[in-house]
């Protein structure tokens, strides 16, 4: 059992006052974010976990889905996102809750390392999915989640560098040779032949991949084996990886390599990077675990794969902003189900794989992540509950709404700070036609997003800024605070962005790909200075302690026309950010508060922790 709460050390750091634009700033979001990952929980409930909004009610309703996402699936995501977030923005508000959460899944960990659904909460939330064969369980037989699992060797991974007990280290080993003696071997690779596992079950001597048997048009998956295998080895691959680069641990790194050679053999073996599954999420998240396997291993030749797959999945969405549905464009279910529309899932993945191939040296992809943060990410935040009021009260659900497990309180206040699932490129709220006029869909958040979309937003914060000996990179020009300098971005109102100099005796700030690094006006408080130009970055050197680096440049203003989920939108641009977006959202509209740049107090926080591996 946890000794203390093991994120409280991620809010120790310096705190002090500053004026700064009132721009666009991640550690602000994820203080926003930490409202909506507090806000979910049932405390009486073994800290159940409510996943699904509906705004389509008045008022709102929080409600859960299923036991798999009340306990196994979703919160080691959110303890993960809790403690990330809280690393960036220094919040500490209801660190009670993190504590209770960690302690209620610790206790769900069996002998084994997995961890179990509780089999006394079964007649309170609905059993939902299960992938048991009939007569193989009941109801009140408990099972561990192999999804879940990669999630808990994440959070391990995060927890065991945040804290100082040895335990998180000694459970995600467990729970690595427990996944290990579950999978199976064959042509040089693993693969896991079920998603659900009983206490004490092993795999059948003749076990084999799911779905081996050619299905009716002659492949080799049926979409719902191979949904279910790609499900299972993304977050275990990528979790196992983790772990390996953490700890160490050896049978980590094989449980990795394993999964990413199946996933190499059978789902992204074209070359050109062309790969067919559906699910926009979970085979970019299978994508993720080649990648963490190859970058754990310094493996050129899978990181140029993972490079290939990632530069097919960038145009089979929109990449001026990061428009990224849950299906896949060019698949059969595009349209089918939900092609029109974005979880912020997808659109988080894109920009992990973004930043590990740039960091990787696969390319250079610091615009993409800047177009795709600016945009869609940060519009799929909810940030202001007030634009609730603007929705017309004919759009609302006016049905007897029966469903069990419901919650409605404030949830519109207790959501600020949540990821939508099903946005529009305009509308953060999908309206749908019907006999009865435009109505709101009854599902609006799913907190997968909540967690994927906060937890990526420290992974963006984290790399902003790096360091190699006295040179100091400025990579995205987003307002941060940093123990060698501070960035002030006024972008997009003004072409300005202010570096306060603390510890950087040189600084490289990279110009977007929209600016002439020629046309940057540098000055170091007030005199000009000439930065050497280094492909896209300007080097400013002989800096010192105080000094006051300002860059002003052009920001060019302009229109474009884009088909995003099979709609023609017109969009306003000025720089990478869209201002305005034509037809204008009618619900919960997009892109209807631009940054205004003025000068707003704020406190800045400089965590005390350094160095996460995430």
């Amino acid at each position: 059992m946890p000794h203390d709460n093991p994120t409280a050390r991620c809010v120790e750091g310096d705190r002090y006052e500053a004026e700064v634009p009132d721009t666009l700033d991640l550690a602000e979001r994820m203080a926003l974010a930490i409202n909506a990952l507090t806000n979910v929980w049932d405390a009486e409930s073994r800290w159940g976990l409510k996943f699904i909004v509906d705004f389509s009610r008045n008022p709102a309703v929080l409600f859960v889905n299923h036991l798999i996402d009340v306990y196994l699936n979703i919160p080691p995501k959110f303890v993960e996102a809790l403690a990330l977030c809280r690393l960036a923005s220094g919040d500490k508000s209801s660190l009670d809750v993190d504590a209770g959460v960690i302690q209620a899944q610790v206790d769900l960990i069996g002998e084994d390392g997995l961890t179990y659904c509780p089999t006394d909460i079964f007649d309170r939330v609905p059993m939902g999915i299960a992938h048991f064969a009939e007569g193989e369980a009941d109801e009140m037989t408990p099972f561990a989640e192999i999804w879940g699992e990669g999630r808990q060797l994440v959070t391990m991974s995060i927890l065991a560098q945040v804290d100082d007990d040895s335990q998180w280290i000694e459970i995600g080993k467990r729970k690595v040779d427990r996944i290990l003696s579950l999978t199976q071997e064959k042509d040089g690779f693993r693969f896991l032949w079920r998603a659900q596992y009983q206490p004490g079950q092993n795999p059948p001597s003749n076990a084999d991949e799911p779905g081996m048997t050619p299905d009716e048009g002659g492949g080799l998956y049926s979409k719902e084996d191979l949904f279910t295998t790609i499900y299972s080895i993304g977050s275990t691959g990528h979790g196992a990886g983790l772990f390996y680069r953490v700890t160490g641990y050896e049978p980590a790194l094989e449980l990795c390599r394993g999964l990413a050679r199946w996933a190499l053999a059978r789902v992204f073996n074209s070359e050109d990077g062309r790969y067919t599954f559906w699910h926009y999420h979970h085979g970019l998240y299978a994508l993720m675990a080649v990648c963490e396997y190859g970058y754990a291993v310094g493996d050129r030749e899978v990181l140029e794969r993972v490079d290939a797959c990632y530069r097919w999945a960038r145009e089979m969405g929109d990449p001026l902003i990061g428009f990224y549905p849950e299906v896949q464009q060019g698949t059969d279910r595009y349209l089918e189900r939900y092609g029109n529309s974005v979880e912020i899932c997808e659109v988080a993945d894109m920009v992990w794989l973004a930043l590990y191939l740039t960091r990787a040296g696969l390319g250079d992809y610091w615009d993409d992540i800047d177009r795709w943060v600016r945009n869609v990410y940060a519009q799929g935040q909810l940030c202001d509950p007030h634009l609730f009021e603007h929705i017309p009260d004919s759009y609302y659900n006016t049905e007897p709404d029966n469903r069990p497990y419901r919650d409605d309180t404030d949830i519109r206040e207790r959501s600020v700070g949540s990821f939508f699932g099903w946005m529009r490129a305009n509308e953060a709220l999908t309206v749908n036609q019907t006999p009865d006029g435009p109505k709101l869909m009854d599902s609006s958040i799913m907190h997968c997003c909540t967690a994927n979309g906060a937890r990526t937003f420290f992974c963006v914060w984290d790399s902003m800024v790096s360091r190699s000996g006295d040179l100091v990179k400025v990579h995205l020009l987003l307002n941060r605070a940093s123990e060698w300098l501070d960035i002030d971005s006024y972008l997009p109102a003004a072409g300005k962005v202010v570096l306060h100099i603390k510890d950087a005796p040189e600084a490289a700030v990279r110009i977007p790909e929209w600016c002439p690094t020629d046309a940057v006006r540098v000055t170091v408080g007030t005199e000009a200075r000439r930065g050497l130009v280094e492909g896209r970055y300007l080097r400013i050197g002989w800096l010192k302690p105080g000094d006051r680096v300002t860059l002003e440049f052009p920001v060019p203003q302009r229109e474009v026309h884009r088909v995003l989920g099979e709609i023609p939108y017109k969009l306003e641009l000025r720089g990478s950010d869209v201002v305005s977006i034509d037809p204008k959202g009618v619900a919960y509209p997009l892109y209807e508060n631009s940054p205004s740049g003025e000068q707003v107090a704020r406190t800045r926080f400089i965590p005390k922790l350094k160095g996460i591996i995430w």
